[in-house]
């Protein structure tokens, strides 16, 4: 896939002021290879979004707080991945299951770690759902309990925007039927996808907590339909929720 040039050159012209500090316009175009009106373009627009800011007296540049924002959020998914990860293996060991941390990227499910079960039943390969890739939030266990915490107004975002795709016959298509789902979730604390984006893949799915009792990810335990039931995916919500509240424990949730 060919970058796209204009992010590219707007990287380089942060990297440049990340190694070297505080530079004015003519310094920064003498040290990168864009024509002067591109780069007041590209300054300007890294300006808008708090990327960069410009001293109002000097006129020159430096990094915004934005990337600040962004480092911290960074860091803090990294140590939580890090805490989560011992439990996930204990879970996915005792349930002899796939067990993934997943959070919300542009209003889809992301996993960000994943303990694959170590049954010769599961061919992660095969199934949706494995690192780096994004799936819907109406129509998995982790997703439905992202939509369940959310405001009200980025779950309308998220209906509006992405609307219920069907991927299966089980998929849940209707806003109605979705709404009393999510708040079935919040009642019973966690999530259940009965082969609703997967026509193998049955899912339970719990909410992990800050140190303020933000939603930050979901916990979700992953398995074949055909060695899952959905009295058996209850009962082991059980466990699930029981980890993914350990998981918010550690990361300061005291409640």
């Amino acid at each position: 896939m060919e970058p796209i040039n204009s992010i590219v050159r707007a990287v380089q012209v942060l990297d440049i002021l990340k190694e070297e500090g505080v530079l004015s316009f003519t310094t920064l175009l003498q040290k990168v290879d864009i024509p002067r009106s591109t780069l007041f373009k590209i300054l300007a627009t890294l300006e808008s979004k708090e990327l960069i800011s410009r001293d109002d007296e000097t006129y020159k540049y430096r990094l915004g707080a934005k990337l600040l924002e962004w480092g911290a959020g960074a860091q803090a998914q990294l140590e939580f991945r890090k805490i989560a990860l011992p439990f996930m293996q204990k879970l996915s060991e005792r349930l002899s299951c796939t067990v993934q941390l997943t959070v919300v990227v542009q209003q889809e499910i992301l996993p960000i770690e994943s303990i694959e079960s170590k049954t010769w039943f599961w061919q992660p390969f095969k199934y949706p759902g494995f690192l780096g890739q994004t799936s819907p939030l109406h129509c998995t266990a982790a997703g439905k309990i992202a939509l369940a915490y959310m405001e009200d107004a980025e779950r309308e975002s998220v209906i509006t925007n992405k609307g219920l795709v069907r991927y299966t016959p089980h998929t849940i298509t209707e806003r109605d039927v979705l709404l009393e789902e999510i708040k079935t979730v919040r009642d019973l604390g966690y999530a259940i996808s009965n082969a609703e984006h997967d026509e193998m893949i049955r899912a339970v799915a719990s909410p992990v907590r800050d140190y303020t009792g933000k939603v930050i990810a979901s916990l979700c335990v992953m398995e074949l339909v055909n060695r899952m039931t959905v009295e058996e995916a209850n009962q082991l919500a059980v466990s699930v929720c029981e980890t993914a509240a350990e998981i918010s424990r550690q990361l300061g949730y005291l409640q």
